[in-house]
């Protein structure tokens, strides 16, 4: 069964402010905002991990990563149960005002982490993979999170005898929030959460090396677990992500 993970975590997506150039979002996110959150993080004992995500390509229609991705990146933060789950009031409206100089269309998760594979055995270096599923039309939430559910478990029983796989996280999403337009919308942060969410889960699955993730997700079985299943085919979207572990002080 899979391990409930004890601590709290959330999930930022968010794609590059379309007034400023993407090298130029690009930059002040690796030099200026990530650098800063770091720095914040280290003084927080709430906070026990921040992980950045850059979609390198998303999974296309030959089961490769050669498709340009629709999405620009991600972000993790866990915490401590009963902790602050992000940064404290007194920072938002520095946050808020930062998000004007490089991203827009923020969307944070509230989700329940499980563990359903774990091989780590070490290793410092791994391939990431996300798979990002969105409520069908049709199906409330209590059956999206059945049907994904289904695809989680095939997705674990193929991970079985597969080459290099190391781990396989799901992201149960439990609520979104709100976020109010700035220059651009999606860039003031609130304290509101939305009534309902369209997202259903992240899935986070890592491999020894790109070659075996590439191998994996290029198989026929693997390829129709997902697009044979309620998702597919306009609520799913696979990437392969570049992450960086900027905090992270977990009990191993």
């Amino acid at each position: 069964m899979p391990a409930v993970q004890p601590w709290n975590k959330r999930i930022l997506a968010f794609q590059p402010s379309s007034l400023v150039a993407l090298e130029q979002c690009e930059r002040h996110y690796l030099r200026v905002h990530s650098p800063w959150a770091v720095r914040e993080i280290r003084r927080m004992d709430d906070i026990v991990s921040y992980h950045t995500n850059l979609m390198l390509g998303q999974w296309d229609l030959l089961g490769g990563f050669h498709q340009a991705p629709d999405q620009w990146r991600l972000a993790t933060m866990r915490s401590r149960p009963g902790g602050h789950a992000g940064f404290p009031p007194p920072m938002l409206g520095f946050l808020s005002q930062d998000h004007e100089s490089f991203l827009s269309h923020l969307r944070g998760f509230a989700v329940e982490e499980s563990v359903w594979l774990d091989r780590r055995s070490g290793q410092l270096t791994s391939d990431k993979y996300v798979i990002v599923l969105d409520r069908p039309e049709g199906l409330d939430q209590a059956a999206a999170h059945e049907a994904a559910e289904v695809v989680q478990h095939r997705l674990r029983e193929l991970l079985e005898d597969a080459y290099g796989a190391r781990l396989m996280v799901a992201n149960r999403v439990l609520a979104e929030s709100e976020y109010d337009e700035g220059r651009e919308p999606g860039q003031r942060i609130t304290s509101r959460s939305a009534s309902d969410s369209s997202r259903v889960s992240y899935l986070e699955i890592y491999f020894d090396h790109q070659e075996w993730g590439e191998e994996f997700f290029a198989r026929a079985d693997v390829q129709d677990a997902v697009r044979s299943s309620p998702f597919a085919p306009g609520q799913f979207a696979g990437y392969h992500v570049l992450e960086r572990a900027g905090h992270d002080k977990r009990p191993a």
